[in-house]
């Protein structure tokens, strides 16, 4: 969970002593407990500010069917799905004021997604298809999204545009 000495410092010195009960610190947690909690939750949280090319704990949050509510940075825009699968708030306010929000979001459906966009069947599947691709003969190439926003309206970091050799 933390890194750096540092933020394991700044956790326990600043943070830690503001916890007051019934709110509790519970540590790091294995496997299934961790999912029986993020099951088991109203909302995940994710006050990152952080420019992360990825967030494991919303697409797990959200495969456990739980609605994310997260500032707009780095990749949390990508995964959550703004109105549907949680929402994208710009400031601590705005993430108070979505945590009574949660009731319109349905989980099944945060699940439904996390199983179309993350599941490893669909990575497994889409890599299958890029082999087809270029079996085929048709070449292969990876484009950042900033490349393919201009043209279209892709959600994902990094998407392979299949074409025949020479037309990249």
């Amino acid at each position: 969970v933390f890194p750096y000495d540092a933020h394991r410092q700044y956790f326990q010195e600043q943070l830690l002593p503001l916890l007051l009960p019934p709110h509790r610190h519970l540590g790091p947690v294995d496997f299934e407990r961790k999912i029986r909690l993020l099951a088991g939750a109203k909302c995940l949280l994710v006050p990152s500010v952080a420019a992360e090319t990825s967030s494991l704990v919303t697409m797990e949050a959200l495969a456990c069917g739980t609605p994310v509510i997260a500032f707009r940075s780095g990749a949390l825009p990508e995964l959550i799905d703004d109105g549907r699968t949680g929402f994208l708030v710009r400031n601590a306010a705005e993430m108070a004021s979505a945590i009574g929000r949660t009731k319109e979001i349905n989980s099944q459906e945060c699940r439904r997604e996390a199983e179309r966009r993350f599941s490893a069947n669909r990575m497994a599947n889409d890599y299958f298809e890029y082999y087809v691709q270029i079996a085929a003969g048709k070449s292969v190439k990876v484009q950042r999204v900033a490349e393919l926003r201009a043209r279209s309206n892709t959600r994902q970091h990094f998407a392979i545009r299949c074409a025949p050799p020479g037309n990249l």
